[in-house]
């Protein structure tokens, strides 16, 4: 079954929008969420990971710009503690890909290429369709209707502009995508590619007419799981990659420069 590409999702999803999951979402709890689930904190005390979830978030937000020095002594004032603790929450935040650390050099805002974020976006191509053609072949109608909360959010969070929700619902719906998904190898895949991921998507769907595009695509998607036809399935998702991607290419300089005069650690 093929559907009509020039239909209107707004219409269809519009009742949903209001009617499912009223609670507000937070894009900190899609971050303290990721973080849980990350081999990189495992063994590591509350204050480690306060300060690593403190850190990521205002990096992915664009606090803390690429390149800004993260020194142990600064860190160490803002957090009341000795500079051990600070070197393992570092230590967590290179593992994500967040944070550079050279030697004879202080620790910085990780800088990404644009090789490394088009290699990176191939990658997430690549998994995300892997996982649509699982989840239409294996995931019944129930499962794929637990897609539904999180695209509500989503429509929501577009309507009232408010990115951060908006981001956080795609969080949301992705953790619900990779639940239903059969293939029980992939999830682990994604989240290997770590935090810097978080850090592009939030500034991809920052900026202008991102979140409308957005939510008409993820919203085809799930029709396309509904109509169980793989190969829409997949050319959406391979799609929603390219049309990130293309954005993230078109705004470079803006997230080189993201958050410069902001505050610093």
């Amino acid at each position: 079954m093929r559907l009509d590409p020039s239909d209107d999702p707004l219409a269809r999803y519009s009742a949903r929008v209001h009617s499912t999951d009223r609670g507000e979402s937070s894009a900190t709890r899609a971050l303290d969420r990721t973080l849980r689930r990350s081999p990189s904190l495992s063994g590591h005390g509350d204050l480690v990971r306060h300060m690593v979830a403190t850190v990521a978030r205002e990096i992915i937000e664009g606090e803390l710009p690429s390149g800004h020095q993260l020194t142990s002594a600064d860190l160490g004032r803002r957090f009341g503690t000795s500079r051990t603790p600070v070197r393992e929450a570092l230590g967590v935040l290179r593992r994500e890909g967040l944070v550079d650390i050279e030697p004879r050099r202080r620790p910085r805002v990780a800088t990404l290429s644009l090789p490394e974020v088009r290699d990176l976006y191939a990658i997430r191509a690549s998994l995300y369709a892997l996982i649509a053609e699982s989840v239409i072949a294996g995931a019944d109608d129930d499962r794929i209707a637990r897609l539904d909360a999180p695209l509500a959010r989503m429509w929501r969070a577009r309507d009232r502009g408010d990115t951060l929700a908006y981001f956080d619902g795609t969080v949301d719906f992705r953790d619900v995508e990779v639940d239903i998904c059969p293939n029980r190898s992939v999830g682990p895949l994604l989240e290997s590619l770590g935090l810097r991921i978080h850090r592009l998507r939030r500034f991809g769907l920052s900026l202008p007419g991102r979140m409308d595009v957005s939510v008409r695509d993820y919203t085809y998607l799930v029709d396309a799981y509904r109509a169980r036809d793989t190969d829409l399935a997949r050319a959406v998702t391979r799609s929603m990659m390219a049309k990130a991607l293309a954005e993230i290419e078109r705004h470079w300089n803006r997230l080189e420069l993201a958050g410069g005069s902001r505050r610093t650690a």
